[in-house]
This record gives structure tokens, C-alpha cells and sequence, in this order.
């Protein structure tokens, strides 16, 4: 979502120095609700690790302010890199099972690793504009977790990122005068259409999750971050 919001925002005559953080912002505002809605699915499927979710929220909140914090005050270039960059690393994640990395068990398995990697992710998600299981996935496997729980553990806690960096978009961009129909840094316009969008599509999404093999599926979409990230970082750049 956030390269298009860029593109879109950018395109309509709003200034590179607050379009980005109004991707950000709106993008994570948009996630709140399919987040709520993947969150309820696997709580009630009963795979999600309550006590892991109850000891992370606190830290990824701070995360997420804190990289809310930064991004609304960084300048456009280095932060469309670390967007076009982080594209290409989460397609990295997805075709490499970074969680059987020995050195990565051992530290993900430490009691206090969870504390400093929510906080890290919680940054990072706010600075991607995402809702953190690309992050948060790996780590729990990493850290002894089956698959299905690790997945929807990471699902649970999306809801606290996507909601904290809503808020905290909104609240960083409160005195700024972007125009109407803004909650700070969220476009509600683009808003509404994001969630009007993923409400149409997210069954023909989950069908063709399901028809694709797992492999193909994951294929597929990681070609599809290395096109987008490089094209974002060859716009940025040039």
C-alpha cells in the first residue's frame, strides 16, 4: 500500500516532505481493520499464545511511537529507502527460513529477547507502514514456536501495531495543515478506499491463497516486493 499511497498522494500536488508519512499513516490506519479481523480469526482457532502477545504489546507500542516519531520528521529520500529496502529484505525473509539460523534460536530463546525484538519490530513496522507478522513470524519459530501458533501469535499482535501507529500518525501530524479531510497524517478519503478495497477482495484473496501451493504462493509475492522495491528505489534514487 505505501508505494501507491506515495505515488498517489505526490501525484495530487502534496509536497514529498509529508507524503510519505501520510502513506505511513494512512497505510497503517488501513491495517487496523484487516489486522482486528485476522486477529479474531485465530484467537478463535485457538492459535495464538496469549502470554506471548500480553508481554510483547507494551514494547511494540513504544516501538511503534517512537518510529512514528522519526518518520514524520525524517526527510522523504532516506525514508522511501528504508521503505524500498525493507520491500526487498521482507521478500528475502519470505523465500529463506531465517528461524532454523542457530544464532538466531539462541538469542530469540533468551527471556529477555522478547522485550528488545518487539521494541525493534515495533519501529520498524512504523517505519514500513506494516503491521509487523513479516518480523514477528520468523522470530517465534526461532524461538521454539509451531508454525501455526508462531503465525497467529504474530497475527494477534498486529492489531496493537497497526492501532498504535494509526494513533500515533495521527497525533504527530495534528498542527500540520495538510488540507481537509485528514486525521493528522491519515487521509481519510484513501482511507475509506483501502478498507473498501480489502472488504471487496479479501475472499478472492483467501481463494487464491488456498489454490496456490504454499511455495508458489510465497514466490509469487516476494517477486512482487523486488519489482516494487526496486522501482521505488530507482525513483528515489534518481
Amino acid at each position: 500500500m505505501v508505494p501507491v499511497l506515495v505515488y498517489a498522494f505526490t501525484t495530487t500536488g502534496v509536497g514529498a516532505e509529508h507524503g510519505v508519512a501520510m502513506a505511513l499513516g494512512t497505510s497503517m490506519a488501513a491495517i487496523v481493520f484487516s489486522a482486528a479481523q485476522s486477529a479474531y480469526g485465530h484467537y478463535r482457532r485457538g492459535s495464538t499464545c496469549t502470554e506471548m502477545i500480553r508481554r510483547a504489546t507494551p514494547w511494540v507500542v513504544v516501538g511503534v511511537a517512537f518510529g512514528s516519531a522519526v518518520a514524520s520528521k525524517a526527510p522523504p529520500v532516506p525514508l522511501l529507502t528504508f521503505v524500498a529496502c525493507f520491500q526487498l529484505f521482507a521478500a528475502a525473509l519470505m523465500m529463506t527460513d531465517v528461524s532454523k539460523l542457530a544464532a538466531l534460536q539462541v538469542v530469540a530463546r533468551h527471556n529477555l529477547s522478547l522485550n528488545a525484538f518487539s521494541l525493534a519490530f515495533g519501529g520498524i513496522a512504523a517505519l514500513a507502514g506494516i503491521g509487523g507478522g513479516t518480523l514477528f513470524t520468523p522470530y517465534f519459530r526461532a524461538a521454539g514456536m509451531e508454525p501455526k501458533l508462531a503465525i497467529g501469535t504474530s497475527a494477534v499482535i498486529g492489531l496493537p501495531v497497526s492501532l498504535a501507529g494509526a494513533l500515533s500518525y495521527a497525533w504527530e501530524g495534528r498542527n500540520i495543515p495538510l488540507g481537509h479531510w485528514m486525521l493528522g497524517y491519515i487521509n481519510v478519503p484513501a482511507f475509506i478506499a483501502l478498507v473498501a478495497g480489502t472488504l471487496l477482495t479479501v475472499r478472492l484473496g483467501v481463494a487464491v491463497a488456498h489454490w496456490l501451493p504454499a511455495r508458489g504462493l510465497a514466490g509469487s509475492f516476494s517477486l512482487f516486493l523486488v519489482l516494487n522495491g526496486t522501482h521505488m528505489l530507482y525513483s528515489t534514487l534518481n
